[in-house]
């Protein structure tokens, strides 16, 4: 896969800390639950370490930690590889994020 250079984004990223997430069923069942750590975050979703993997498709309820700022957002699995033996890196696009959320992230891009 061809690696995309910070000038071809469509928008800027930024480093979170942590994020707590569950993934859902289209029921809203949660069928798993962790955290994870934000490798980069924009305004249309975020890379993901965590260390299970993610099947492409998955809904994900997030809760991202953005300095002092707490934000919710739901979202969609793109893809997810594995990083190393122990972590998986997951690609995922928000569907759905409050606009008062958006606000706050975009303040910290």
């Amino acid at each position: 896969m061809a690696k995309i250079s910070e000038n071809q984004r469509k928008h800027v990223r930024t480093n979170s800390l942590n994020l707590s997430f569950f993934c859902t069923d289209p029921e809203d069942h949660v069928l798993a639950q962790g955290m994870g750590r934000t490798l980069n975050l924009s305004e249309s979703g975020l890379l993901l370490e965590t260390s299970m993997q993610m099947a492409p498709g998955q809904a994900v309820d997030m809760e991202i930690a953005l300095q002092n700022d707490l934000i919710n957002a739901r979202g969609v699995v793109a893809h997810s590889s594995a990083a190393d033996q122990d972590h998986y890196h997951t690609g995922i696009k928000f569907s759905k994020i409050s606009s008062a959320d958006m606000e706050i992230l975009k303040k910290h891009l």
